[in-house]
């Protein structure tokens, strides 16, 4: 019992670390952009919004991280209700990424083409899966992502 609480117990650490470290560095995708004037302020929505949305990962992360804790000081530590209610976490942060990729959306429609593949590669790099399903540039065939 006690390997399976410090194997939680590092798996945890390692998400919230990851977490913590996953803000992109939008200012380098601004200069890549060269954004132009009647660009910035869309620009700057879907940033916000998708940075709203990593922070609150970030927080639930942290959180999850105490719940944890808490949980491997008791004498007997309920794992299965510890990881069903990390699924809810997430789920809940959904809508804003649902807005951020709607945000994102809006952006692509003001970009030229090679502005957009500056922002697709970008976005792929530094968010993957956690916002690519989301957006679908109107550029693209179909809708899709990729």
């Amino acid at each position: 019992m006690r390997v399976v609480r410090v194997i939680a117990a590092l798996v945890l650490l390692a998400a919230s670390m990851a977490a913590s470290a996953a803000m992109p560095r939008f200012e380098d995708l601004e200069k890549r952009l060269d954004i132009r004037p009647d660009q910035k302020e869309q620009y700057d929505i879907a940033v916000g919004a998708t940075k709203r949305a990593l922070l609150a990962v970030a927080a639930s992360a942290m959180e999850m991280k105490q719940r944890l804790a808490e949980e491997l000081m008791k004498p007997r530590p309920d794992f299965s209700g510890f990881f069903r209610g990390a699924d809810k976490v997430f789920e809940q942060h959904r809508p804003l990424f649902e807005e951020a990729g709607r945000e994102w959306n809006k952006l692509f429609k003001k970009l030229d083409d090679k502005q957009v593949e500056v922002v697709k590669e970008f976005l792929r790099e530094n968010l993957g899966e956690l916002i690519a399903p989301l957006v679908t540039p109107s550029s693209s065939p179909g809708g899709e992502w990729i």
